[in-house]
Formats: C-alpha cells, sequence, structure tokens
C-alpha cells in the first residue's frame, strides 16, 4: 500500500476507534441532567441513584474516549502535513477552542459530580450535571465546526505566502456556522442520545429479567423509552433536513449515496441495489418512484444528476479555472507597473491562488472516486436502522400504554441484544459521510491526495498503523471488561441505599406528567 492509502486507514481506524466512545457520552450526559432535573422536583430517591450509576458508566466512557482522541489530533501534524500547513489558520481554531472550552468544563464537573456527592447541594449537584452535558454538547459542537467547513468551506479566502498558499479567515462566522453545520450537528448529536438511550434501555431490561435492581430498572426503562422515542422520531426529521442539504452542497456525495450513476427525472429512491462501478451503473432490486426527487428537491418532477454529469461538471470548473489563471497574472503585472491600490492587487492575487487551487481540487476523472458501493451501503443501512430504532420504541410506548412493557420478555430480550446497534448506524453514518466527501479533504478545494505529509515513510506510517491498532483494540477490550462487569454487579447498596418507594410499582416521573395515573 502506498503512504496515502495507509494515512487513510490509519485516520480512519483511529477516527472509528473514538467514535465508539463519543456518541454515548452524549447521550448519557444529557439523560442524567434530566433525571437529576425530575429529581429535584418529585425527590424520588431511585431517580438520583439511577443518575449517579448512569455517571460512573458516563465517566468510564469518558476516560476511554479521551485516550483515543488525542492521537486524532496529533495525526494532523504527523500524517496530514500539507492539509495541516494549508487550512491550519481555519481547522486549528475550532480545535484549540474544544479543547480549552469543552474538555475542561466537562471534566471539571464530572469530578464534581462524582465526588461532590452529599457535599454540595442537590441543585448545585444538578447544575453540575448539565454542566457536563452542556461540556460534552459544545465539544461536539466544535468538532463539528471545523468536520462542517471541510464539507462545504465558507469565511475564507487562498492567498499565497512565503510558506505557501494557504487558507485564511476572512469571517469566523460565516466559516463556524455555514449553511450545513446547524442540521449536520443537530443529526450527530441526536445520533448519541439515541446511543444512550438505547444503552439505558438495554441495562435496565437486563436487569428486570434477571430480576435485579427492579424498582430502579423499571422506572429508568420507562424514563428512557419515553426520551429514546422522542429522539429516534426528531431524527428522521434531522435526517431528512440534512439530506437535502448535502444535495445541494456536495451533489457529488448524495448522488454516490442514492448510487445514481445517470441524470435521473423524477429520480426514485433506490431501496436496494448492486453497483458495479467498473460499468458505472447500478442494478436496482426495490425502488419508489419519484421519492428521490420529492425529498432531495421538493419536486417530483425535478432532475437528480448523477455522477457522470458532475464528474464533468466539475472538469469544466477546472477547465474555465485554468483558462482564467493567465489573465489574472496578467492583471497583476499590469498593476503591479501601476499606481493600484495595495487592496485591489490583493484581492486579484487571493482570486488568483484560488483559480489555481480549483483548477487542481476539480480536474478529477472516475479514478479519483471513493468505492460507490461503501458509500451507498453504508448510508442506506444507517438509514434502515434509524427506523428501525422509531419501530422499536413505538412498540415499547404501545406495551408501555398496556401495561405489559416488563413482563414482556421478548422486548426486553430485544432491547438488550439493540444496545450495539445505535453504535454501528453512528459508524455508517460516518463512514457515508467522509468516504463520501472523497476525493476532497476540503470540498473543491483540496484533493485528499495532495494534503498527505510526502516527507514521511510509508514504513513509519505503517508501524505506527500497527502499534496504535493494536493499542485501541486493548484499549477497547479493557473498555468493555469494565463496563460490563460494573453493570453485572449492579446497583450496589451503596449507591441504591435503603429508600421509601413509591407505592406504584414503575415509580412516579412528574417531569412528563404530575400524577402516575395521569402518565
Amino acid at each position: 500500500m502506498d503512504l496515502l492509502t495507509l494515512s487513510r486507514l490509519q485516520f480512519g481506524m483511529t477516527a472509528f476507534y473514538h467514535f465508539l466512545f463519543v456518541p454515548l457520552t452524549l447521550g448519557l450526559a444529557f439523560m442524567i441532567a434530566i433525571l437529576k432535573t425530575i429529581y429535584l422536583k418529585n425527590k424520588d430517591e431511585r431517580l438520583d441513584k439511577l443518575a449517579m450509576f448512569l455517571m460512573k458508566l458516563f465517566a468510564i466512557n469518558f476516560a476511554v474516549g479521551v485516550a483515543t482522541g488525542l492521537t486524532m489530533e496529533f495525526e494532523f501534524g504527523t500524517n496530514w502535513f500539507e492539509y495541516s500547513k494549508f487550512v491550519g489558520d481555519i481547522f486549528g481554531a475550532p480545535l484549540a477552542i474544544e479543547g480549552l472550552m469543552a474538555f475542561f468544563l466537562e471534566s471539571t464537573f464530572i469530578g464534581l459530580f462524582l465526588f461532590g456527592k452529599d457535599r454540595i447541594s442537590e441543585k448545585m449537584h444538578t447544575f453540575s450535571a448539565w454542566m457536563v452535558a452542556l461540556g460534552s454538547t459544545l465539544s461536539a459542537l466544535w468538532i463539528l465546526i471545523a468536520n462542517s467547513w471541510m464539507q462545504t468551506p465558507a469565511g475564507y479566502k487562498i492567498v499565497e505566502t512565503e510558506q505557501g498558499v494557504k487558507a485564511v479567515l476572512i469571517d469566523f462566522f460565516e466559516a463556524a456556522l455555514n449553511h450545513t453545520t446547524v442540521f449536520r450537528f443537530l443529526h450527530c448529536v441526536n445520533a448519541g442520545y439515541i446511543v444512550g438511550g438505547f444503552f439505558v434501555m438495554g441495562v435496565m431490561a437486563y436487569y428486570i429479567l434477571r430480576n435485579k435492581n427492579t424498582d430502579i430498572a423499571k422506572i429508568g426503562l420507562k424514563f428512557a423509552l419515553i426520551f429514546t422515542a422522542l429522539v429516534s422520531l426528531l431524527q428522521i426529521i434531522f435526517g431528512d433536513i440534512h439530506g437535502y442539504q448535502v444535495t445541494h452542497g456536495q451533489p457529488l456525495k448524495m448522488a454516490m449515496m442514492e448510487g445514481k450513476w445517470e441524470n435521473e427525472k423524477g429520480a426514485s429512491l433506490d431501496l436496494f441495489g448492486v453497483i458495479d462501478q467498473e460499468k458505472q451503473e447500478t442494478k436496482v432490486l426495490l425502488e419508489v418512484p419519484y421519492l428521490l426527487s420529492i425529498l432531495s428537491f421538493h419536486n417530483p418532477n425535478a432532475e437528480f444528476k448523477g455522477i457522470k454529469e458532475l464528474v464533468r461538471e466539475y472538469q469544466q470548473i477546472a477547465k474555465e479555472a485554468k483558462e482564467k489563471i493567465p489573465v489574472l497574472e496578467q492583471k497583476i503585472a499590469e498593476l503591479q507597473n501601476s499606481n493600484a491600490s495595495k487592496e485591489e492587487l490583493e484581492k486579484l492575487k487571493s482570486e488568483l491562488a484560488m483559480a489555481k487551487a480549483n483548477a487542481k481540487a476539480y480536474d478529477i476523472t472516475f479514478d479519483d472516486l471513493p468505492s460507490v458501493a461503501l458509500v451507498f451501503t453504508t448510508f442506506h443501512l444507517m438509514v434502515y436502522l434509524g427506523f428501525y430504532f422509531v419501530f422499536i420504541t413505538l412498540w415499547g410506548l404501545w406495551l408501555l400504554k398496556r401495561g405489559k412493557l416488563f413482563e414482556n420478555r421478548i422486548y426486553l430480550w430485544i432491547l438488550v441484544l439493540s444496545v450495539p446497534l445505535p453504535w454501528i448506524a453512528t459508524e455508517l453514518g460516518w463512514i457515508a459521510t467522509e468516504v463520501g466527501r472523497q476525493p476532497w479533504i476540503v470540498q473543491g478545494v483540496m484533493l485528499t491526495k495532495d494534503a498527505v505529509s510526502f516527507h514521511v515513510g510509508t514504513t513509519n506510517v505503517l508501524f505506527s498503523f500497527i502499534f496504535f491498532l493494536t493499542i485501541y483494540t486493548l484499549i477497547f477490550f479493557v473498555f468493555l471488561y469494565a463496563m460490563i462487569k460494573y453493570i453485572k454487579k449492579g446497583i450496589s447498596p451503596d449507591d441504591y441505599g435503603e429508600v421509601e418507594k413509591p407505592s406504584s410499582p414503575v415509580g412516579n416521573i412528574t417531569a412528563f406528567s404530575k400524577t402516575e395515573k395521569r402518565f
């Protein structure tokens, strides 16, 4: 394998492992904060004990997430030096803010929540839970701001310096909150809520099946079920809006996600298909007529552009940029010999630098495309899992309404076995997102093959890849061991204590209603 392939594999591997821990921190932190808030109102000690139990699981996950995440930031300098040199002035800012603002906020209040119990007031203890949730959310926000800029860059210009061509920031808010950031953030963070919800439902279902901590498990399952049903339904909405944005901002990515090679008016949504990249065709097994045009353009007769047409369009953009270069060079030469203002000269130089970047970045062929089959498959599996989560949670609400939720062992076992599925969905989503962005590391500005550290030998990258793969795998199994051991142990007497239990066997969650009967 060449240097580029190895560098991609290493970063993909580290990102894959790190993202195993990120979604659960997002979901658990928010759920813990809600539980503590409900506890402040109804003083049901079981909710407080459940929150403490979940925070200890959160702490295990957080520690491993920090350990696996640090490596990724260093890889930008070691494996992707040309990228860091080109966009470091823009990309480095959100990463620095994430560390200084979000990480320290989250880590500080985790300690206060875990070790401040019975030392601070209940209001302050609840406040610390919300600060942990805020820290987790802000961390995701700044990382997604950086990622969104790579997907749809904005608020920047390209200049030539003594160190070479580089992108510089001209509008921070435009770069940070470009038109795709908000819904990419909502889609990703909400996926973390689904992960947390299914995790808690699975753990509580396990306790009920094993007749262990059943009173607290029942109230925990009820709460997690309602929470997860809401966020699962929201994810369908966020996913639809985000898909609409991808269609208009990154049409090549969406064409690969849908496996469309040719332009198609009144495009069908292909539910199942087999991609043949060599023949540049997709064998459709099941389709829904007009639905893709409706979802992508809100018009059943709209034309959906295929991969072939888009590649030709990008080649035309590259050609026009190449033709623009000598014209701009001549204008700059003329202005340098005149009394033109410095601002006007700098503007032309920036246009020239952008034209050179576009001429290179858009000059792509079909050989530069990633595996369309991988993008198509991961995207569709993620969507199918999203609808599965909606089905499972609505089924659970139906059982809850009939009063059979805690007695239906088949459903409880489904919850236990479904715990890994939201993790799989999030990983599939990121694979579709990042592989689908290729061949660019920054959309339309820089090709991934031009971003690698050319001065680093393939032997060094291969060695570090094997080394980190080994270390990360060991860390993952240690994480699994610690989580499973703590879950099997259950909520210990120190956590649970002797509490006065309400007369109702499933508790009283007054955040959703004032009485158990109303609920």
